[in-house]
This record gives C-alpha cells, structure tokens and sequence, in this order.
C-alpha cells in the first residue's frame, strides 16, 4: 500500500483537472443542440450520488484504494479479475486522452508534425511526473489549476462581445428527449470518469476527504464546463458547434479587442494540455498501480515505464481517423464506461455494507 499522502486541496486539484481535462476543448455531448447546457446541469445533478457512492466507500475502506477493496469483499480470485477490468479501464482511458491531444496537434496547432511525436513528449512527462509520486503530481496540479481557471475567465470576459444570445432560443426545440441523451452522455464523459480516483484512494488523508475532495471538484469542474458551454453556444452557434471537433479553440479564437489583442486561442490551448496532462498522469498512475497489485510486485513505479509506452502505443492504432474518434467519445462511450463507472462500484457497495454490518452485529453481540 502507498505510503504518500496528498492533501485534500492538492487532491481537489487533481480531481477538478482530471474531470475537465479533454472535455474542455472537445466540449460536452450536443444532440440537443442550444439547450445542450440543460443537459450538463442534469449531468452534475446525476453525478451527486455517485460521488457520495465513491466517498462511501472510502469511509468503508479508509487507506485503501480500489483494487484492495476490490480483493477485500470479492476475495483473491473474482476480485483480481475486477482488478484486471480496471487495469484495462484505465490504460484505455488513458489512451483516449492522449489520441485527443495527438488529433487536436495534427488538425489544429502541429499540423506538419507527426502526430506520435507530441504524443509521445506527454506520455515522457507523465512517467516523470508518476515516477516523483502523486505528492508530485499534486503539487503541480495545484498550481496549473490556478492557471487554468484564470486563463478560462480571461477568455470568457474577453468572448462577451461576441455573445449571440438568440443562439438560445427556441429553448428546448427537439424536446426533452435529446437533452436526457445529452445528460447520460455528459455523466459518463467526463464526470463519471472520477472512478479512476478510486484507484489512488490510498493517499487520501482521512476518512471525511473523500466526500470534500469528490463533491468539491465535481461542482467547481462543474460549474467551469457551463460556463464554456455557454461561451461556445453564445459565440458560435448550436449548428457550427456541432460541426466542430474542438469547439472551444475556434470560439476563442475569435476573440478580437480593438484589433490588437487576437489570436490568443494558442495561449488558451495551454490549459486543454495541461488539465491532459493530469488526467493521462492519473490515469498511469492508477493502471501501474492495478498491475503492482494484480501481480504482487513490491512497487508500481517498475511498471510506469511499460504502461506509458503501452499507452501511448494504444493510442495511435485506437482509432482509425478523427471521425471515428469523435463517434466513439460521443455514441459508444457512455454505453462502455456506464459498467466501470456505476455498476462495478455500486455492487462493491452493497456487498461491502452488508460485510460492514455483519462484522458490527458480530462485535455488539453478547459473549456467551
């Protein structure tokens, strides 16, 4: 078990990071077009039991992580099989993440280079930054929050003279039907991803982080996509924003002060890279750490280096084209992920209070 311990600010960070990270320049599900906003407040509201099911657990397993509480209630042989399910979860995940930085590089800011080469520089940070330890990653986290939430006011305050309000309306057009696609679609990209936090549970401080850590990041990273959504709506448009594979580098883009202060949609991309950077470090983080346990071995970072190139491998043969990549994030994902995300943990939960309250009427039941 990892002896480090994040502080539950720098965990908060990781957290809010993670949850925006490739969402905030490919943007939320729109099948429901100007009313998509709706469907992620929807989508923050589905997250709130969710996240208190992950603090649940925490307080059931206090300085444990995922994979051993995984072989705790489901025993040494189901619960590695679990184990490996999340293993994959992760490394996929971590991949998806990475062929979005790769697509954004080769169709918007490195248009000439290869697109294994940024890839591939990421992934070499990640298992740096994995192989310091998560104290690290907190840290720098805490810092490239700061950054990344004044860099996306600043573009905000700057994007409001270009705002369109009759881009809302007619509110609701297609019904309520699209919007709940939206609000299912948005629950499991990104908010639902934070079960991957689960696997680095152990360097929580106490037992009441988690409910402070879950529920903060989920409401600040919240409340910073809507109002991104909005941005882009108010500025491009329901019909232009659907055509778009990254929304908001386009509705940055065309911020224009005066004709001197434009083209800052390249200082905007910063924090698209630096809130993937956290999310592709967890997600190694998590994987070596599954496989260190699956295979007993004495630490996870003699992993870190297999997985990263293993990750970024996947990455590149993961998808055919930006097409199939954009389906997939949109159309299939919240069908795969909905099992890793809410039906694995919410039957970890029910077992593991049934187990709680055995153990509690065995120990209040009087000696004979």
């Amino acid at each position: 078990m990892s002896k480090e311990i994040v502080p539950a600010g720098q965990s908060i960070s990781i957290a809010i990071l993670f949850i925006i990270g490739s969402s905030l320049f490919m943007g939320v599900s729109g099948q429901s077009g100007n009313s998509s906003w709706i469907g992620l407040i929807f989508a923050i509201v589905l997250a709130v039991p969710l996240m208190l099911l992950y603090a649940r657990l925490h307080t059931l397993f206090p300085g444990k992580d995922l994979y051993d509480m995984l072989h705790t209630v489901f025993g040494p042989i189901l619960g590695r099989m679990f184990s490996c399910l999340y293993i994959w979860y992760t490394l996929h995940l971590g991949s998806l993440v990475l062929r979005n930085f790769g697509e954004f590089s080769k169709t918007v800011a490195l248009t000439a280079t290869p697109m294994l080469a940024p890839m591939l520089i990421i992934v070499l940070l990640c298992i740096w930054v994995v192989n310091a330890g998560l104290e690290v990653l907190g840290r720098s986290a805490k810092f490239l929050l700061l950054f990344t939430i004044m860099a996306t006011a600043i573009a905000q305050l700057l994007s409001i003279p270009k705002y369109e309000f009759h881009y809302l309306k007619p509110l609701l057009e297609s019904g309520w039907g699209p919007v709940f696609t939206d609000a299912i679609g948005s629950f499991t990209f990104p908010f639902g991803e934070i079960v991957v936090f689960l696997g680095a549970f152990s360097v929580l401080p106490k037992k009441g982080s988690a409910f402070r850590v879950l529920l903060s990041s989920l409401l600040i990273a919240g409340i910073i996509m809507l109002f991104v959504t909005l941005r882009n709506l108010l500025v491009l448009g329901p019909e232009i924003l659907s055509s778009l594979y990254f929304p908001s580098y386009v509705a940055v883009s065309r911020i224009n002060v005066g004709d001197f202060l434009t083209r800052i949609e390249g200082s905007s991309s910063i924090t698209f890279v630096t809130a993937l950077f956290i999310k592709t470090s967890l997600c190694l983080y998590v994987t070596s750490n599954g496989v260190a346990k699956v295979f007993k071995l004495k630490s996870y970072r003699s992993v870190v280096l297999q997985m990263g190139l293993i990750m970024v491998y996947m990455s590149v043969f993961i998808y055919k084209d930006i097409l199939q990549m954009q389906y997939f994030a949109y159309h299939i994902y919240k069908i795969y992920a909905l099992p890793f995300q809410v039906v694995i943990p919410l039957l970890l939960w029910i077992v593991a209070e049934f187990m709680s309250r055995k153990a509690s009427r065995k120990q209040t039941a009087p000696q004979p």
